[in-house]
């Protein structure tokens, strides 16, 4: 045991969150599907493949990853013993893996409230202006006019440079309520947390701290370090949106970005003829799509629109044989369940089942 103490304590983050995925997918993707899920790719695919292996929460967190990354780091971990390979750069976890992953995440687990499905694009915007409207009310409370901005974001300066001038709050007043805001929800985070938040904040009087000085300051890693400060993010954002918030700024940085748009927007326009009653074919035709690509709207509509079921592709008791099938063969493999069930099922049918049964993802 003490040498597994000992792999576990010399790995890094991102190699515990490559393990996780990985551990999730159990060799049905390649590591691609992955590389896309992590970066934030808002493809049909990558979108089912949040949800049917319960990953959502993790999309888009990496959203400057590139796939030569993803590559040189799982070829660290094959390395050490974690993973073996499959063919077509599909990988499974050891033995020795799954052990290192139980042992790693019960020290430090996956921050609970991370959201990146929900909340990543909206959560790099809502840091950005409340960055920028720290730094300015901070200036503007020690009367200093020459600084320069935490980002060159013109959209977000804007943005910022509209609020002050339309808000009906002087800025003594928008002062202590965003300090009374920010004290709210941080109290509500534990004490570390709510210190690294702290600690990347631009004041008139600091400059915020990057991801890898603070891992230094608390001997930690940076990747870590920003997995719990996004989850700060998300769970702020996610405090907004109750019902008896009260957070009139927190509330105003965000209002605009919280409108639900959880399709891609050409299957939103697959939906749009769909819902007319309009057949596969026809939406091709109409929209100059081949029809498997309408097939793949079709799923992500059925995976993430609770009100809509495809009676029209599929009946209740064909997707009752195919969801028995999948229970039993616990696979997310289209090919199996199809060679399964002596090829009575198309895969289109095959993936709106998998898409029934991943709605909870």
């Amino acid at each position: 045991m003490s040498n597994i103490v000992g792999d576990v304590l010399k790995q890094h983050y991102f190699h515990m969150v490559l393990l996780y995925c990985l551990n999730q997918i159990n060799g049905e993707r390649s590591v691609s599907a992955i590389y896309h899920l992590l970066n934030g790719k808002k493809s049909s695919q990558t979108i089912q493949d949040g949800k049917l292996f319960f990953l959502s929460h993790l999309f888009s967190i990496f959203p400057r990853l590139t796939r030569q990354q993803v590559l040189e780091e799982c070829e660290i971990i094959l390395k050490e013993g974690l993973i073996e390979q499959l063919p077509n750069h599909h990988f499974i976890l050891t033995e020795k893996g799954k052990l290192i992953l139980d042992e790693y995440l019960k020290i430090k687990p996956i921050p609970p409230k991370l959201n990146g499905w929900e909340y990543g694009d909206v959560g790099r915007v809502f840091w950005r202006r409340l960055s920028i409207l720290v730094q300015v009310l901070s200036n503007f409370a020690f009367e200093r006019n020459h600084y320069l901005p935490v980002t060159k974001n013109q959209e977000d300066l804007q943005w910022v440079k509209q609020f002050l001038k339309e808000s009906k709050f002087s800025k003594s007043n928008l002062i202590h309520m965003l300090y009374e805001e920010l004290k709210f929800t941080l109290q509500r985070q534990s004490k570390r947390d709510a210190m690294i938040f702290i600690q990347r904040m631009t004041s008139s009087e600091k400059i915020g701290l990057t991801f890898e000085q603070i891992a230094k300051k608390h001997n930690e890693d940076p990747v870590y370090i920003s997995l719990l400060f996004w989850n700060v993010i998300h769970s702020i954002i996610h405090l907004q949106q109750s019902s008896n918030s009260q957070h009139v700024i927190l509330n105003e940085i965000i209002i605009d970005k919280l409108q639900k748009n959880t399709l891609t927007a050409s299957t939103a326009k697959t939906r749009y003829y769909l819902l007319q009653g309009i057949g596969i074919s026809e939406i091709a035709i109409i929209r100059r799509l081949k029809e498997n690509t309408i097939e793949d709207h079709i799923v992500e509509i059925t995976l993430h629109d609770i009100t809509y079921t495809p009676d029209a592709f599929l009946s209740q008791s064909d997707f009752n044989q195919i969801s028995n099938a999948i229970a039993l063969l616990k696979t997310h493999q289209l090919k199996k369940v199809k060679e399964y069930l002596n090829h009575r099922y198309s895969y289109f049918q095959i993936r709106l089942a998998f898409a029934m049964n991943g709605r909870n993802g």
